[in-house]
């Protein structure tokens, strides 16, 4: 039986609980609202924190049935909560200011810990890096530090499909259309909140909950490595990560679709806050440091793969392999000979790759949804291996290296990794883009020349799964994704309308001399 299969301790008889409503103040004077439940009891009680953009946090009530206190805070602008709307930048500063008030409250027995999901967990990971010093641990499910790099801008490309749906969902102003938000750099500052940057902050537990096919995985991910590895205090090896085969919130729309049986968030969470603030021993911590589901071919059922993996940290032991692409399509271990070889399309800025989706409205998610729909579009490059001869198991960050030009001084190159079924179904694993302009660094702005050679490299993440024997790998490279991503102009300088947008020839070099790849963490298979 998995350890996290173990039964809950009991939680004692469910009592009516006190709510109350609080107005915390910030250091600038800026008051937050906040809903403050205890439980039955004299106290005081350890506290779950909740900083939230949403109405509520799912699964938050459990806590107080268990004995804690609960304190559910809005953000700055969001309902009740005095100030502007600061797009998760000011939450680290908050998030310290709000864990020391709570824990001079009087109900309050010092020890407070962070819970979060999606919205809430980014603010929740901004405050667990604060180095608030009455922080005792942290839970967070599908979430990321800094939204910068995998929300608002991956790669340096807005995500303008989901920003721009929730800021109108929660009455925000959207970003404005022209001139577009994805022409200027990145903030260098926002950037020194994430997690990444300042490791050395965390000093406190943290679980770690994702899903293979949501927004934020590869957050999740490398916040547990820096945390386990670079954290200070009690957060050096007292990191858990777990990354379930599902997207945001358990969610997975599609036709693939696993499921296993899969450790519920809030009760793992339960158990994580039992043992570092009450000193219940609920097990959590003999869990391995890392349980990932290796994804296979879903409508077999079976192996290869569809299992549950454990290992000591992230990435797994696996050997960095190159797929080369080749001319006429091919994508192979051997290097290209060819001296001269390339692959060009035309990109029209209003006249983009549509974005396949499940449904329009959700971009929170990254299913494996089958791409043969965008079969005759000519602006989509396609590298394919030969069908497998034997199952190809993978764990780890995955990579393309290309060497590419353009005809405009600015463009984006989005790369999609497929894994082709034998029956032809192309299911999207990975797909991910980058901002030409941006190929030395987020921190810097170049120009493109016409034509000339460029190397860049797009990072696809981390994955676990197995290509199966039969299926055929492929890389698909073109220009746009919308209306999941913004269209890029192909104009280095912001414009009045996409009346102004021009056409861009892009192409992608695949020779001896400048030999594109994409590189797969291959585990070596065991007998």
């Amino acid at each position: 039986m998995r350890l996290w299969l173990l039964p809950l301790a009991l939680s004692g008889i469910l009592v009516a609980a006190n709510t109350k409503k609080e107005l915390i103040p910030m250091r600038d004077g800026v008051r937050l609202s906040a809903s403050v439940t205890l439980p039955p009891g004299a106290g005081p009680f350890p506290v779950i924190l909740s900083r939230t953009p949403n109405l509520f946090s799912k699964g938050i009530d459990s806590f107080v049935d268990a004995g804690y206190a609960v304190v559910q805070q809005n953000l700055r602008g969001i309902q009740e909560s005095e100030g502007k709307w600061a797009s998760f930048t000011s939450e680290a500063q908050d998030g310290y200011d709000s864990v020391e008030w709570i824990a001079a409250q009087p109900w309050s027995n010092g020890k407070v810990a962070i819970y979060g999901s999606s919205g809430s967990g980014i603010a929740g990971y901004l405050a667990l890096a604060s180095g608030a010093p009455h922080l005792s641990a942290g839970a967070i499910q599908d979430a990321q530090c800094s939204p910068y790099l995998s929300l608002t801008y991956p790669g340096g490309v807005y995500q303008s499909g989901l920003v721009d749906l929730w800021t109108k969902n929660r009455g925000i102003p959207p970003a404005p259309e022209f001139p577009r938000p994805l022409i200027h750099k990145l903030d260098a500052e926002y950037l020194q909140q994430e997690i990444r940057s300042h490791p050395e902050r965390v000093k406190v537990p943290i679980l770690h909950y994702t899903g293979w096919f949501d927004i934020f995985t590869q957050g999740a991910i490398d916040y547990f490595t820096q945390a386990q590895t670079k954290g200070s205090d009690k957060a050096l090896g007292n990191q858990k990560l777990i990354i379930h085969p599902k997207g945001h919130n358990g969610r997975l729309l599609g036709e693939l679709q696993w499921n296993p049986e899969t450790p519920e968030f809030p009760a793992l969470a339960r158990r994580w806050f039992d043992y570092w603030l009450r000193d219940i021993d609920s097990g959590i911590h003999k869990l391995p440091a890392v349980q990932y589901y290796a994804l296979g071919d879903p409508r077999t059922k079976t192996g290869p793969a569809n299992a549950w993996r454990s290992v000591s940290g992230w990435p797994p032991n696996a050997q960095e392999q190159s797929f080369y692409l080749q001319p006429g399509g091919g994508l192979s271990r051997t290097e290209p000979k060819q001296s001269t070889a390339s692959s060009s399309f035309d990109y029209d800025p209003n006249d983009p790759v549509p974005s396949v989706t499940a449904r329009p409205d959700d971009w929170l998610n990254r299913p494996p949804l089958d791409q043969r729909p965008l079969a005759k579009r000519g602006d989509i490059l396609r590298f394919t291996t030969l069908p497998l001869t034997a199952p190809l198991e993978i764990a780890g960050p995955i990579t393309a290296e290309l060497h590419v030009s353009t005809t405009a001084r600015d463009t984006d190159f989005f790369v999609r990794l497929i894994d082709i079924h034998p029956d032809g179904f192309e299911a999207l694993m990975r797909a991910q883009p980058l901002r030409l302009r941006f190929r030395e660094g987020f921190d810097k702005m170049l120009p493109a020349r016409r034509n000339k050679v460029y190397k860049i490299s797009v990072d696809l993440w981390s994955l676990a799964m197995v290509f199966p024997k039969g299926h055929r790998i492929s890389v698909q490279i073109t220009s746009s994704d919308s209306p999941r991503f913004d269209r890029h102009t192909n104009t280095w300088e912001p414009v009045k309308s996409y009346d102004e947008a021009i056409k861009a020839t892009n192409t992608v070099h695949h020779s001896s001399a400048h030999p594109s790849r994409l590189l797969l963490p291959v585990i070596k298979p065991t007998r």
